[in-house]
């Protein structure tokens, strides 16, 4: 499958041949509005707040004393902040829990208001609830400047003000959404009058200075609990007929990518983005869009699109103290602009993990939806070498997001193995509701899309757990139940791309597929894999071993019998190189991914490995074959460390089998090796230094400076010398003695000028070999207690109890 090569435009052009499909997404017929009010001739409520005690109406002055007595100045959020500052807001609040708000004929008014406000914002009676939030209370002078409410509450939509009779002007409420403005009048007197109001959260909006008198308001949040029910909305058949034959003839253009992506007029947080919880117009183009999706054979989902824009930056700022100041400065011009789509929702509600998908020109409507967008951040980027400042920005808005059903795993692949992975899973979710249908289809396109893993793996990227998103597609292909697809996905991907953190899933599918499909692909899988990830190879080869004793069948008896025949053929390939997941393991772990390491130690062959491959042979009586690898092993000290691997083994191995081991020609040479190794290095102590000549293996420089240096490794007396230098100079001494790795400390001496480094000889080499001594016998105890199961060690045990014992 080609991918699609996108043209050279911006990733927000706007594409012409989108023309039509935009008219009619743009024409739908909108319910609500962003904002609602109006006055209503009711019985009042019982308002008790705090020792204020019950209000009476209009609110008396004196009560309104007793209410400033129990209020705090109300505060403002900027960010993650709150902030008290009454140039921004100057106003009273009183919290909900205590004010109690009752009355015979309250709940039925409320009732009433709250049916106006949700048809005023185009839902359905019964899908809004209102809880109190908070009593206000404006003094002359008193306002709030314009801002947006955060969402406070699980599924708030918006706020509803309902205001109560008190004498006054002014004080009016202002709510503006894109480029309409609704100013309303929140005063009455009229003791029998209350006037509400309601807007979504994300309009901004402000509370106009009380010119004259008080308001006192209480102030709700609309939440909407069942977020999957239908809006009262006029019939769209017509449109959703019309939108289906543009959506599949504009996804299905093969000079397009296969996705378009409207964006929505509303803002919604990440957590708050459902269709269910679409406000206004977006909800009604979204279900639109649904019906029309569905009939045109493509999926529909919510996301975000993250904008970042990066451009050279002028400062007109007045001195000094504002240039940390990103408000200082005007973007000249956009460099560089990097879009995409993330925190993917379901029509169901359900997050989809398709991760970063990029935005492609020609994909975006309507046109010029972003042209005018506020950033959400925005900061100064540090300048490097000679480049000036720059600024980046970051918006974020709604969207859907429609593409070909079909096509999906084409669409998807640029977002990387995780967004194929995650489709499988939703696309099998789905088909075990409504069947099958395509999805062994679908299984085979996106084997056929599956990227490679990356060549480069920074550290904390998300392409790191490639190999999971294999396990997952593993799991999710065993469960459809495309054969062919299957066999592809192994042959193409697993056996080439092979990492030990698939054995789950692998021995899943085997055990699904059965012993005769899984033998060819256990047989590619140890040849192509062993020399690199042979311990990976060994446990996956153990865990279908523990499902044959667990009530295997013949079959499998006989797969598991060659594929471990073709384990020990392949074992003298092991090599102690690094395998690809070790090579990422030792990358992560060197100075944030900038560095390689200085000196990486090969990969050997654990005791654990080892136990599995020795129980492995004994399984299947295949000793003799594994002579071989027996005899590797032993001519590989580098792969199994004689002096500390083998002791562990071979005691493993005895506890597992008991005296049983006796019998093993490869036990007997393995023992051997090790006693015979220990006792070659370590049989008599060490003999300590007679001087302070300090050994120079290599010589990684020999300039005048590092000559000295040496000059003074071979001095058999001197333990200290100060080389007088320049700082650089001090630095490359420090460098030469590290890559040389030679027994010296050093410390600078900040006296005279220059500086000088003082070096002093140590005895690490000693110590450490002293440590190695210690340790070497006590694994000669360990295999001198193995003796009684190694025919003819009776010598060799003595010499090695003999040694240790002279270790102490």
């Amino acid at each position: 499958m080609e991918p699609y090569e996108p043209p050279g435009a911006a990733p927000l052009t706007f594409d012409e041949r989108l023309r039509p499909l935009a008219d009619l997404i743009g024409s739908v017929t909108r319910p609500g509005d962003y904002c609602t009010h109006g006055r209503l001739l009711a019985p009042m409520p019982r308002v008790e707040a705090g020792e204020a005690g019950a209000l009476s109406f209009p609110v008396l002055p004196v009560q309104v004393q007793a209410l400033v007595a129990e209020a705090e100045r109300a505060p403002y959020g900027r960010g993650p902040e709150t902030i008290l500052d009454r140039s921004v807001r100057d106003c009273w609040q009183i919290d909900a829990s205590r004010v109690a708000v009752s009355g015979g004929a309250w709940s039925e008014t409320f009732a009433d208001i709250l049916r106006r406000t949700a048809a005023g914002l185009g839902y359905p009676a019964e899908a809004v609830s209102a809880s109190l939030y908070k009593l206000l209370l404006y003094e002359p002078g008193g306002f709030f400047a314009p801002h947006r409410d955060t969402e406070k509450a699980d599924g708030m939509v918006g706020t509803l003000v309902v205001s109560l009779p008190v004498a006054g002007g002014g004080g009016e409420l202002v709510v503006r959404h894109r480029d309409r403005e609704t100013v309303i009048d929140m005063t009455t007197a009229e003791p029998s009058e209350l006037v509400h109001a309601a807007f979504y959260a994300d309009c901004e909006h402000e509370i106009r200075p009380v010119t004259e008198g008080h308001r006192v308001c209480l102030v709700y949040n609309l939440t909407v609990a069942d977020r999957g029910v239908p809006l009262d909305a006029p019939d769209h058949a017509a449109e959703v007929e019309a939108i289906a034959v543009e959506l599949r003839a504009r996804c299905r253009d093969p000079e397009t990518s296969g996705k378009v992506v409207w964006v929505l007029e509303h803002d919604y947080s990440e957590a708050g983005l459902a269709f269910g919880a679409l406000k206004n117009a977006d909800d009604a183009v979204g279900r639109v869009l649904a019906a029309a999706a569905e009939r045109a054979g493509c999926s529909l989902h919510a996301a975000i699109v993250h904008v970042q824009e990066v451009g050279a930056a002028q400062f007109n700022g007045d001195g000094y103290d504002d240039l940390d100041d990103e408000n200082y400065y005007e973007m000249l011009e956009v460099d560089d602009v990097d879009c995409r789509l993330d925190d993917w929702v379901g029509i169901d509600g359900a997050a989809v993990d398709f991760g970063e998908l990029p935005l492609l020109a020609g994909e975006l409507m309507p046109e010029g939806c972003l042209d005018e967008a506020e950033p959400d951040t925005q900061r100064l980027m540090e300048a490097s070498g000679n480049a000036g400042v720059d600024i980046e920005r970051l918006y974020r808005h709604a969207a859907l997001v429609a593409w070909p059903r079909d096509d999906a795993p084409r669409v998807l692949a640029p977002a990387g193995a995780g967004a194929l992975a995650a489709l499988l899973g939703a696309e099998r979710a789905q088909a075990g509701t409504t069947g099958r249908g395509a999805l062994p289809e679908l299984a085979a396109r996106v084997v056929d899309a599956w990227p490679s893993p990356p060549s480069w793996r920074p550290v904390g990227d998300g392409d790191d757990s490639w190999w999971r998103h294999v396990a997952d597609a593993l799991t999710h292909l065993c469960g459809i139940g495309n054969a062919d697809a299957t066999r592809r996905f192994l042959q193409d991907v697993v056996v080439p791309h092979y990492g030990g953190r698939l054995n789950d899933a692998i021995a899943a599918l085997a055990v699904a597929a059965g012993a005769g499909e899984s033998r060819g692909l256990l047989r590619d899988l140890v040849r192509a894999n062993l020399s690199g990830q042979a311990e990976g190879i060994v446990d996956l080869v153990w865990q279908l071993r523990r499902h044959l004793d667990e009530g295997g069948d013949a079959a499998w008896e006989d797969t598991l019998r060659e594929t471990v025949v073709t384990l020990c053929e392949a074992m003298p390939s092991v090599s102690p190189r690094r395998g690809a997941e070790d090579e990422e393991a030792a990358f992560r772990g060197t100075w944030h991914g900038i560095r390689p390491p200085r000196k990486r130690e090969p990969k050997r062959l654990s005791a654990a490995a080892l136990r599995k491959f020795f129980e492995l042979v004994w399984r299947f009586d295949l000793e003799r074959e594994a002579g071989a690898a027996t005899a590797f092993f032993i001519g590989h000290p580098e792969l199994v460390l004689p002096d500390r691997t083998v002791p562990g083994l071979l005691e493993a191995l005895r506890a597992a089998r008991g005296d049983r081991v006796g019998g093993s020609a490869a036990v007997a040479a393995l023992w051997r090796h090790g006693a015979e190794y220990l006792l070659g290095r370590s049989e008599f102590p060490p003999e300590p230094p007679t001087d302070w000549v300090v050994p120079v293996k290599r010589r990684p420089c020999t300039c005048e400076y590092c000559t000295r240096l040496w000059e003074f490794c071979a001095d058999p007396v001197a333990e200290v010398r100060e080389f007088a230098v320049r700082g650089d100079l001090r630095q490359h001494l420090r460098e030469t003695i590290t890559a040389a790795e030679v027994d010296i400390d050093y410390s600078t001496r900040r006296e005279g000028r220059p500086y000088k480094l003082a070096c002093t000889k140590t005895r690490a080499t000693w110590r450490k070999r002293q440590r190695q001594y210690q340790e070497d016998a006590a694994e000669m105890r360990r295999l001198a207690g193995l003796a009684a199961v190694v025919p003819g060690s009776a010598d060799l045990a003595e010499q090695l109890l003999a040694a240790a014992d002279r270790a102490g």
